[in-house]
């Protein structure tokens, strides 16, 4: 979302953080309910795992207001990078597999 609204849409990369921050918002709360009801969640680690969250957030979105934002959009490409890279070492996600087992169009196009 971020980089589509830098890129395409002329975004300020402060304000392309900030509008997808606020919103994932409602469905972040829609997710949380239903795997809630589901007992998806464990409930021993929310305490803290919330209180981290709004730490960090906290921190972050004030450590990004002194960077510029040139720094912020290279900051944020790393952090893409970097998940991208565990996503694709990581022994257990096999994406070529699950391609083929799910039958996409992207798979498909090779």
């Amino acid at each position: 979302m971020v980089p589509t609204m830098v890129f395409l849409a002329g975004f300020e990369q402060y304000a392309a953080l900030g509008t997808s921050l606020r919103a994932m918002l409602p469905a972040g709360a829609a997710g949380a309910y239903t795997h809630w009801k589901l007992g998806n969640v464990r409930t021993t680690i929310l305490a803290g795992l919330i209180a981290g969250i709004l730490v960090g957030t906290y921190l972050c979105g004030t450590l990004a207001h002194f960077l510029s934002e040139a720094t912020l959009r290279i900051v944020f490409a790393a952090m893409l990078i970097w998940t991208s890279l565990r996503f694709f070492k990581d022994k257990e996600t096999d994406v070529v597999s699950w391609l083929q087992r799910s039958n996409t169009p992207f798979y498909r196009m090779k």
